[in-house]
């Protein structure tokens, strides 16, 4: 294997790794807290049980995607079910991928102070799309060694 065909492997496995991680923390934060994701909770306010239940689950599967994301299982559907959750929250905070420091964006945004800190979000969105992209080449993950054929030897 050349060399940086090695390095290319290991920077999708990085990649796949840092993004999958970050499911994997805002899950399990949705179980601790039991918040649902705000776009539920703006659309009608269920109750405090509902909310909870909505957070649990959200967590969950938020957990169960991130998770399948790290080890590389189920590429082909978790990896687009990643970049949808991340691109989804990218469009949420619009104004802080499009202005960062509010300098003409107003009126917009909810948050006080840091808009900066959510430019990122877009950062993560297209390192999601480009796990899809080079899904092929992202073979340090489950599905490739479960691909390979079986030596019957």
């Amino acid at each position: 294997m050349q060399r940086h065909t090695k390095i290319q492997r290991l920077s999708l496995l990085f990649l796949r790794v840092a993004t999958g991680f970050l499911l994997v923390w805002i899950g399990l934060r949705r179980i601790v807290n039991g918040s649902a994701p705000s776009a539920l909770s703006d659309m009608a306010d269920p109750g405090d049980g509902a909310t909870a239940a909505l957070g649990y689950a959200a967590g969950g599967v938020q957990l169960a995607i991130g998770l399948c994301c790290v080890i590389g299982l189920w590429r082909r559907v978790v990896l687009p079910l990643q970049a949808l959750i991340h691109g989804f929250t990218a469009a949420s905070v619009w104004w802080a991928i499009i202005d960062p420091y509010r300098w003409y964006i107003s009126g917009v945004d909810r948050i006080v102070f840091n808009s900066h800190v959510f430019y990122p979000t877009i950062i993560t969105f297209a390192a999601c799309l480009l796990l899809i992209a080079f899904r092929r080449q992202d073979t340090y993950a489950i599905d490739h060694i479960r691909a390979q054929p079986k030596s019957t030897g």
